[in-house]
């Protein structure tokens, strides 16, 4: 289908999406595929199987968790009721969101499941080839291979052809050909599901006029020379990548022929011969303009200032947008924001911890969405963090560091606003013999927790942290038990190595991206943490009471806490140049 980017963007601001799925960006998505790097043809085909196979299907048919509720948020059309129709011009609504099937729409398994014999799989329910279809027309298809009608005609009120057509060695067979506005998402489906099937054994007439029972090239070759083809002249649709997140974010696997356009030519077109690259190759990714048709929007990306970080004090916000005439909308809550939101006047009050979002608009283009996550820290205290260099403590703070090229760089939390998962960014910090000073609550530290030999990692916000499936980001959880136990050693430099006991993945600094993830393997290029341990709980042996800690007339809490002077004391004991004293 072909792209229409601009107006389905400021369709969807406007009007808001119907699909429950977030966009996934360029590096999530690399990493994600990052086992087909280097791959080619066969081993890559099979390696994009491992990926996507066994994916977490609906329940088939209507009802809650349903096919039908998948559909109403894979197939429903903006902020509308209308089910998208790929097979006629008839129009077809949903009655709500409560999984109900909508009366002359059948559930149209896109590529037959009479091609395995009908068993009712994981293929039976996938929701990536499975389509809300006018019933008339899904009849009419029946369970013919996918192909060039030669002889035949349209149906009568729709979108595709059947009849005859060339297919195996030229001969003719019955078949159906989509419209031309569907030719590419048919294709990537059918490709899709040879990749993620192809352990399956493939029967009956036309399923073995279409398929063969291998794992490469599974497709017959008269059809993968017609759908590379195909897909060249119909590129990737907004659409299509919008109901690839949607269903991603429902069943955990993604169609990754969408998500990489160009990844069939390396299984079964001219680029068979060339290793494939996840992390240099054209996606469809939400921040990657390569592709296409997409463009950069024409609208300047609105601008915060002071820039996102961590104040001691409230602070006041201003937007601005380099392109003249442009309205900024804006939301304090990490919501998208739309033409919808609260329009920006005035500067903003920030004195809590806040993720401010804003977009600008001018007629009707947009711009991309400007994100800022301000950390207001005003508590009393101030909280010292020393580096160790043997094991961590249970129930200890602690901060990861890296020194990076000089640059001492902390982890901060995943933004509890973004995907639900992410890599951890970092705050730039100082230290003074091996000491470095942050204020109290501050979201840099977490609490090392033991269990089951290791340790687990549990943020500021009280979010345990685990790594999913061969993703190499972090993925919060408020239950303890879901928490990835760390098992963690010391490497002899200060550093530690810190791996999943599970899955073997390692937290490591990337320099390339400014951020830690956990990866499948170690890279050379990449930094181990290390670990500085908060002193709250050393005691007061642990204050320095030298002559200048005496000048500066620094005091303590019993927990070897530094006070902040600019607060008044509460009532407590507290300890002053070696001394104790009261505040009453």
């Amino acid at each position: 289908m072909k792209r229409n980017l601009l107006n389905t963007t400021m369709t969807l601001l406007l009007l808001g999406t119907s699909l429950a799925a977030q966009a996934i960006d360029r590096r999530a998505l690399a990493e994600y595929a990052q086992s087909l790097k280097g791959l080619k043809k066969a081993e890559l085909k099979t390696a994009i199987f491992n990926i996507i196979k066994s994916p977490k299907t609906l329940r088939y048919g209507s009802g809650n968790r349903s096919t039908w509720w998948g559909f109403y948020r894979t197939d429903r059309i903006g902020n509308t009721m209308e089910c998208r129709n790929r097979y006629s011009d008839v129009k077809f609504y949903f009655s709500g969101d409560n999984g109900n099937s909508i009366q002359g729409m059948n559930i149209e398994h896109s590529f037959p499941k009479s091609w395995w014999g009908k068993t009712k799989n994981d293929a039976y329910k996938d929701l990536h080839h499975l389509y809300p279809s006018d019933a008339k027309a899904n009849s009419s298809k029946s369970n013919y291979p996918m192909g060039i009608v030669t002889s035949g005609s349209s149906a009568s009120d729709g979108s595709e052809k059947v009849g005859m057509g060339p297919g195996p060695n030229g001969k003719l067979i019955k078949m159906f050909e989509p419209s031309d506005t569907y030719k590419g998402d048919f294709s990537r489906t059918y490709m899709y599901m040879a990749t993620a099937y192809q352990n399956l054994t493939w029967q009956g007439t036309q399923g073995l006029q279409e398929l063969e029972n291998n794992s490469w090239p599974t497709l017959r070759q008269w059809a993968y020379t017609i759908y590379t083809e195909w897909i060249k002249n119909d590129p990737v649709s907004d659409i299509e990548i919008e109901r690839n997140n949607a269903v991603a974010a429902i069943q955990g696997n993604r169609n990754l022929y969408i998500d990489y356009p160009y990844l069939a030519e390396y299984v079964w077109g001219d680029s068979m011969d060339v290793s494939f690259d996840p992390y240099t190759s054209i996606t469809t990714a939400d921040n990657d303009h390569r592709y296409g048709n997409q463009t950069a929007p024409k609208v300047e990306t609105p601008i915060f200032n002071p820039a996102e970080g961590s104040y001691m004090t409230p602070i006041n916000v201003t937007i601005a947008c380099a392109t003249e005439g442009a309205k900024i909308y804006y939301t304090t809550d990490g919501t998208q924001p739309t033409a919808e939101s609260t329009p920006y006047t005035l500067p903003i009050d920030i004195e809590t911890t806040t993720t401010l979002k804003a977009v600008a608009v001018l007629g009707t283009d947009v711009s991309k969405v400007a994100t800022a996550v301000y950390t207001i820290t005003t508590a009393g205290e101030l909280q010292h963090f020393k580096k160790i260099t043997t094991l961590p403590t249970d129930k200890r703070k602690y901060l990861l560091v890296v020194n990076e090229a000089g640059k001492l760089k902390a982890a901060k939390p995943v933004d509890a606003s973004a995907k639900g998962y992410g890599y951890l960014q970092v705050a730039n910090v100082t230290e003074k013999d091996n000491v470095i000073e942050i204020s109290g609550g501050n979201e840099l530290i977490y609490t090392l927790e033991a269990a089951n030999g290791g340790f687990r990692m549990k943020d500021a916000l009280g979010r345990y942290y685990y790594q999913d499936k061969t993703f190499s980001t972090f993925t919060p959880t408020n239950d303890p038990e879901k928490a990835d136990t760390w098992l963690i050693t010391e490497n002899g430099d200060a550093t530690f190595t810190m791996k999943a006991a599970d899955s073997g993945n390692v937290i490591q600094y990337s320099p390339k991206y400014h951020s830690f993830g956990n990866y499948g393997s170690p890279s050379a290029g990449n930094l181990y943490p290390m670990l500085y341990e908060s002193l709250e709980s050393a005691g007061i042996d642990n204050i320095d009471t030298d002559s200048d800690t005496v000048r500066d007339a620094a005091i303590y809490n019993l927990n070897g806490v530094r006070m902040n002077s600019a607060k008044p004391l509460p009532r407590g004991i507290y300890i002053r140049g070696g001394k104790k004293f009261v505040v009453k």
